[in-house]
């Protein structure tokens, strides 16, 4: 699944400063028995109707977009996001809304932020930002891309609602009304719903849930207090086969340089090393130099470049939360992959966070780890949760993309299992051969 992200342009000098850790506690998640639908949005994007929205018994759902940065704000933001356990919290903090704002300054908002607020009170029991993008169904024969189908979605950024656990039919509340407001969007969507949030998701009135590709793996490892407790998760063959790969790589490439990139200034140097390895950047140069000075000036960016005397060989692209590192991509030059670059770029760059960083997980997104690193990696199961609207043309889009990815793995685990048979056979018979004429 690939995601159409909002072009960037503009920035900011703001500065929020960083996270900072707090104790977490479980976040249930409920949905509802009916989700409201009405048309107010027109063609394109869904228009969010600035104002309150009530629900006649409990909530009201405000939009807090243009004083998202008020002190009473920010304050109850910070204490509901130092009590939330979901994967992916870096992108529901204050500091993370601040880099939509400035990253979308100047043209029209992608983005949108709602406080729930309970009436009896008036207390702030929830904050939900969100912005809207483009979600490819892929459609698949093996290995090969046949044709997509793009859905519009209204993004739950964090995936895991920022919202009270005590407060019942609060989530039901916020779904049916993202649901209505968004009324021009096809789904809600969900980046990395957590397979045990997930699993108890109930069927409901006017509401279906669909798990793109279904659950899979993500690739996490818990971070101990120190680098000593770090290498002692390791046998001392590893450690011995990690100190020999890195002094392989220094004899062949030069000096070992390990250079943290987390300030604007330092930006260049990151896109300059990305383009020496891989040849290219994903995007514009200037669009991404933007985006990723953007992300620094609000404490966001840590990525590392490995240079070897006056070669960068690796360059680890990253962003950071007040307790998690997000590993998005690992490029390394390709004429010292035989000297295990990439584990040896992944292993530096732990150790220099374990040293300089406060952090508790580094998270590798969907995959499993290499083998040498299982031993300090757990894998969580996790998913693309789309939440839309039973009577719609997106139930059956869904249900036909479902079917074809059903298909289409099982047809790769036969033809897996075949080669795999075929190869056994292949090995068998001279050995069966030399037998019969032996006899």
């Amino acid at each position: 699944m690939n995601i159409m992200k909002p072009a960037p342009t503009g920035n900011s000098t703001r500065d929020r400063g960083r996270l900072t850790p707090r104790p977490t506690r479980a976040m249930p998640l409920a949905f509802p028995k009916g989700a409201a639908e009405t048309a107010w949005s027109k063609t394109g994007h869904a228009t969010v109707h600035v104002g309150t929205t009530r629900n006649t018994d409990r909530y009201e759902l405000n939009v807090a977009t243009a004083y998202y940065d008020r002190p009473d704000i920010l304050d109850a933001w910070y204490r509901m996001l130092g009590e939330a356990t979901g994967p992916e919290t870096l992108y529901q903090s204050p500091q993370f809304f601040n880099y939509l704002v400035d990253m979308d300054s100047g043209q029209e908002a992608s983005y949108e932020l709602f406080v729930i607020r309970r009436r009896t009170d008036y207390a702030i029991v929830g904050f939900v930002p969100v912005r809207t993008l483009g979600c490819d169904l892929d459609f698949r024969f093996g290995s090969v891309s046949l044709f997509k189908r793009t859905m519009r979605t209204c993004q739950i950024l964090g995936s895991v609602p920022l919202l009270d656990p005590t407060e019942q039919g609060l989530v039901e509340f916020v779904v049916a009304q993202l649901l209505a407001r968004y009324a021009n969007c096809d789904a809600l969507y969900m980046q990395a719903v957590p397979e045990e949030i997930g699993v108890g998701l109930p069927r409901c009135a006017g509401v279906s849930t669909h798990v793109l590709n279904g659950w899979r793996p993500c690739h996490t490892q818990p971070l101990p207090d120190s680098v000593e407790a770090y290498l002692q998760k390791f046998n001392a063959k590893k450690r011995y086969n990690l100190s020999r790969q890195i002094r392989l790589l220094t004899e062949a490439a030069g000096p070992l340089q390990v250079r943290r990139i987390e300030q604007p200034g330092q930006v260049a140097s990151l896109l300059d090393a990305t383009i020496a390895i891989t040849g290219s950047l994903s995007g514009a140069r200037d669009a991404e130099q933007v985006r990723l000075k953007n992300l620094a000036r609000h404490g966001l960016l840590l990525s590392y470049v490995i240079r070897c005397g006056d070669e960068d060989v690796a360059v680890v692209l990253g962003s950071r939360s007040s307790s998690v590192w997000h590993v998005h991509k690992i490029a390394c030059k390709h004429k010292y992959l035989p000297l295990s670059v990439g584990m040896s770029a992944v292993h530096l760059a732990v150790m220099d966070v374990l040293a300089n960083a406060p952090l508790q997980l580094i998270d590798y997104g969907y995959g499993t780890p290499n083998a040498e690193f299982r031993s300090t990696h757990v894998l969580r199961s996790r998913g693309h949760v789309l939440l839309h609207r039973t009577r719609s043309l997106s139930t059956l889009l869904l249900k036909v993309h479902g079917k074809c990815d059903a298909l289409n793995e099982a047809m790769i685990r036969h033809t897996k299992a075949a080669k795999k048979w075929y190869a056994k056979r292949k090995q068998a018979s001279p050995q069966a051969l030399k037998a019969r004429r032996t006899a």
